[in-house]
């Protein structure tokens, strides 16, 4: 009996030696179908390696921001109150992507409403690329912010969201297609340069700019809202297209020094 035992086990051997270079299937067919072991392991390894890096997710319990869920798979950054002095005392902030709560991941996809309002000692804050809303008040009084980069998927941005102490710059948001405005102090504006591609500028992206002088707005801009160039006291605005062609809001052109349309 023990002899039997170790031949079947010498035999067990061989056949794991064998396997070891090469496996033959039968198929339903017929056929033979020969799998080399290493080619095995290399696809297994391959599609491990392509499996998503769950490394990018932030557990709730690994960062100080404090989240609302908004939908069964977003959240927003936000803050638990008005008297919520968590984020003080920070001077880079970077939000994840993705945030692990009670188990469960989500996307980051808004920065709420005062999220970050009165935190003074923050120079840099990292805004995923998930992020396609900024609430209003945002990044009020944060006045050691002086430069921020949004990402291209922001399709809103409300008002007032950013402090005046941010550099002034035309931002351009909605993939390149929408003009938000000016950041920034709006005396400092004085010139502006709209870019191809843009197709509408958004409701007082320019309000209070009373020290530009000059624009001239592309043939591709369709829609300008309302109070874009409110009191834009000393702009001369020129439009590249027809009245009947680019939709116009209420007082977009509110005490603006002239306008002229190039097209009829």
């Amino acid at each position: 009996m023990q002899k039997g035992l170790l031949a079947l086990g010498a035999l067990f051997a061989i056949c794991l030696s064998m396997l070891a270079t090469d496996m033959v299937v039968k198929q339903k067919n017929g056929e033979d179908w020969k799998i080399n072991v290493d080619d095995v392991e290399e696809v297994f390894f391959e599609e491990k390696a392509n499996i998503p890096d769950d490394s990018i997710v932030v557990d709730t319990s690994e960062t100080f921001l404090r989240f609302n869920i908004l939908s069964d798979s977003t959240v927003e950054v936000t803050r638990e109150s008005d008297n919520d002095y968590t984020y003080l005392g920070h001077d880079s902030i970077t939000i994840p992507e993705k945030v692990r709560i009670d188990g469960k991941v989500y996307t980051v996809t808004s920065i709420g409403r005062c999220a970050f309002a009165g935190c003074v000692s923050v120079t840099n804050i990292n805004i995923p690329k998930s992020v396609t809303d900024i609430g209003e008040l945002a990044f009020s009084d944060c006045l050691s912010l002086t430069s921020i980069e949004i990402p291209e998927g922001v399709t809103y941005i409300a008002g007032n969201a950013f402090c005046r102490s941010l550099e002034p710059k035309l931002l351009v948001y909605d993939k390149g297609t929408k003009c938000y405005g000016w950041l920034g102090d709006e005396k400092k504006c004085t010139e502006v340069v709209i870019p191809e591609g843009v197709t509408s500028i958004g409701a007082g992206a320019f309000s209070g700019c009373s020290g530009l002088t000059n624009i001239d707005i592309p043939e591709g801009v369709t829609s300008i809202g309302a109070s874009a160039f409110y009191y834009c006291s000393s702009l001369d605005v020129v439009i590249d297209n027809s009245k009947d062609n680019v939709k116009v809001g209420k007082d977009a052109f509110y005490r603006c020094k002239s306008v002229t349309w190039l097209k009829e």
